[in-house]
């Protein structure tokens, strides 16, 4: 899959899975993420929500966890 580019405003991606995605450069920070599985993409350049950690996102690109986001 190839996302670069792609306005992820307010879309809902819970649960999605995106092994091996092309994500670099787009924001993610408007999306909803929780559950979603960024196993082996390509993530340079890409901005995520505050609330999911760096440790959280590397852990599902490494290992294909699927995201938490964290309670503050």
């Amino acid at each position: 899959m190839r996302a670069r580019g792609l306005d992820a405003r307010g879309l809902d991606l819970r649960d999605a899975y995106f092994r091996d995605a092309d994500l670099r450069g787009v924001d993610l920070r408007q999306a909803l993420l929780e559950g979603a599985s960024l196993g082996s993409a390509k993530i340079s350049g890409a901005f995520f929500a505050a609330d999911i950690s760096a440790e959280e996102i590397r852990l599902s690109v490494d290992y294909g966890t699927r995201l938490r986001a964290v309670k503050r």
